[in-house]
């Protein structure tokens, strides 16, 4: 499919979406746009510009390579050349590896937005990948389900986005470069790409290719449909659970005999939505050792669970106390106790 029919069904399936459809409204008022300066973003901007869609491209500088500000700079000209809109925001990123990096282009690009939506180019390709990365973490269902082409609870919307919008997640990348090609593109390749240095280069250069010629040509659009059927799925599940939450749920603690009553992958979900703001990332043994405190009572102490990213105040606490998961009277409290 075109860059540009992608884009248009995408806005279709906004609007008949029911409450998303004030979501293909706002679309059509004006979007900001991640633009890298690589085929995926320069074909999403060319795409929306085509089908009457203001842009206004975002650029993100993170400083990190050598001629930054140089290849900053031509994705912006290249996007008012076409007709959208520029700026160009430099960060600074704390730490190393793509986490820190990905946390502070997403923030710079919410508050860009400044209320609008934010789309950016991820593609089919991006779905198949990440597909990869998950069964290696081996983190579950929703490490290896598909993107969501919408997105209301995410770094960007807390910081400013109205929403973050994924419109090319049925095209390839050989369709971005197409569509980039047809209009006389010329674009930027990452070196970060075609780095051994990163999980996700080792999966798009060497992985991939090795499995397309041995299972044939298909094999990333059949995983990237699939990543698409099991992002359906996950939400469901979620949904589900987080009915289940609000039966189960009394004041700050979570009644063991209603979570017994679900199925096992509800009973995970639905303690990690309780435990969704007050611990840290919560591990599959983590959940699993919860569980057991439901469904396998024998009077064992409480699980240890990582503390949540907070104010500097809480350090002294945290050295002193766990945080800790435990079963008192029948019911699953979240409790401190001194280490």
């Amino acid at each position: 499919m075109s860059v540009q029919s992608q884009i248009r069904a995408w806005l279709r399936a906004l609007d008949s979406g029911g409450a998303d459809h004030n979501r293909a409204a706002q679309v059509r008022a004006g979007v900001a746009v991640g633009l890298s300066g690589g085929a995926d973003s320069l074909a999403l901007v060319h795409g929306l510009l085509r089908c009457d869609v203001s842009v206004h491209a975002v650029v993100v500088d993170h400083q990190m390579q050598a001629g930054s500000a140089r290849v900053a700079q031509q994705a912006a000209e290249t996007a008012r050349a076409l007709g959208a809109t520029a700026e160009i925001r430099t960060v600074a990123v704390e730490g190393t590896g793509e986490g820190p990096a990905r946390t502070a282009r997403y923030r710079a690009l919410g508050a860009a937005a400044a209320g609008r939506p934010l789309l950016v180019a991820h593609t089919a390709d991006d779905d198949a990948e990440g597909l990869l990365i998950g069964l290696v973490r081996g983190s579950g269902a929703e490490a290896i389900a598909g993107m969501r082409s919408v997105h209301a609870d995410h770094a960007s919307v807390a910081a400013g986005a109205a929403w973050l919008g994924r419109p090319l997640l049925g095209c390839t990348r050989a369709e971005t470069e197409a569509e980039c090609r047809g209009a006389d593109l010329s674009w930027w390749e990452d070196p970060h790409n075609s780095s051994d240095a990163f999980l996700r280069s080792r999966i798009r250069t060497q992985v991939l290719p090795y499995l397309q010629d041995a299972l044939g040509e298909h094999i990333g659009a059949n995983m990237a449909r699939t990543a698409r059927m099991l992002r359906e799925d996950v939400e469901l599940l979620d949904e589900l659970a987080g009915r289940g939450l609000a039966v189960a749920e009394k004041g700050a603690s979570i009644n063991c005999t209603e979570l017994q009553q679900q199925p096992a992958a509800l009973r995970r979900r639905i303690v990690k939505q309780w435990l969704a703001d007050k611990t840290g990332p919560l591990t599959s043994a983590h959940l699993q050792a919860i569980d057991a405190l439901v469904v396998a009572w024998k009077g064992q102490g409480g699980t240890a669970v990582p503390w949540p990213a907070g104010a500097p105040t809480m350090s002294e606490k945290r050295r002193a106390h766990r945080l800790v998961v435990q079963r008192r009277d029948g019911y699953l409290q979240l409790a401190t106790v001194p280490r």
